[in-house]
């Protein structure tokens, strides 16, 4: 069975935000948040950024542009055959852990600053 390309929709507001939006293409949607550091990158770099851009700005904003995007990959996937139709996935990237070497001790991380009360 060939394997369908997944429709990403990314999420962000911070400056570390920036990157994983290059990585997206045709197809895929980024929604930065106005006035945030990532939407600023966006805004000086859009020939960069080859997903579409919706932008957000409030709670109630976010959910309308959100679920209309949600409605129209759902409705583009109701015209495509595949048994895959209709599957949605849910990842946070920024919740993955990367295991450290074995030979790693708590010893060779940066000393903690005291920080006065």
């Amino acid at each position: 069975m060939e394997d369908q390309k997944k429709t990403i929709i990314y999420l962000g507001d911070g400056l570390g935000d920036f990157c994983p939006t290059l990585k997206l293409g045709d197809g895929d949607y980024v929604m930065p948040r106005k006035g945030f550091p990532v939407w600023d990158l966006i805004c000086n770099n859009r020939k960069l950024v080859n997903a579409e851009i919706c932008e957000w700005s409030d709670g109630e904003e976010f959910e309308n542009v959100l679920f209309h995007l949600i409605s129209r990959i759902i409705s583009i996937d109701r015209n495509n055959t595949s048994p895959k139709m209709g599957q949605l996935y849910s990842v946070d990237c920024k919740l993955e852990t990367m295991p450290l070497p074995v030979a790693t001790g708590h010893e060779d991380f940066p000393q903690a600053l005291p920080v006065l009360h």
